[in-house]
């Protein structure tokens, strides 16, 4: 599957779970759930590894259920960003069994590959699953183009004389 319809597929289950009738909410808050989402495969990156997609839909499934199980989603004001604020915890805490899981299974790749002769590796499908990195790559999107604070222009009559 694409890192697309993961995403979409991601966006329709909180969409229903967390906004069933807060449309526009849902669309207001939608770049922050778009990093939250994202913010896994941008932490694996940001570290030189990827997980399969099964195992960035399992991170993610982890944190919503805990969410729905813990939290008090009825009190929460901006959900998207206790969402974010909640995977970035999960990473920080849990990240690194994650990190070692994928340097395990790129050695298990790796060894794997130096032991085909190179025709053999010439009729392999670029088989390499793609998903953290364009999960990272859209976390990265998404962060560059949020809105930010309107800069404050210095009036002519603020500046001091030099002399």
């Amino acid at each position: 599957m694409a890192a697309d319809t993961f995403v979409k597929r991601y966006l329709y289950q909180i969409r229903t779970k967390f906004y069933p009738d807060n449309e526009k909410g849902f669309y207001q808050e939608r770049t922050l759930l778009l990093r939250a989402i994202t913010h896994p495969a941008h932490w694996l990156k940001d570290r030189g590894v990827s997980l399969p997609e099964a195992k960035l839909e399992a991170i993610l499934n982890e944190i919503l259920r805990g969410i729905m199980h813990h939290g008090d989603t009825g009190n929460i004001g901006f959900f998207s960003a206790y969402l974010l604020k909640a995977v970035q915890t999960h990473m920080s805490k849990q990240g690194d069994r994650y990190y070692d899981e994928a340097k395990a299974l790129r050695n298990i790749a790796e060894s794997a590959l130096a032991d085909l002769t190179s025709k053999q590796r010439s009729r392999l499908p670029d088989a390499m699953d793609q998903t953290t990195v364009r999960l990272a790559d859209l976390n990265s999107l998404v962060r560059a183009t949020k809105p930010g604070r309107k800069k404050k222009t210095a009036s002519a009559g603020t500046q001091l004389d030099l002399f």
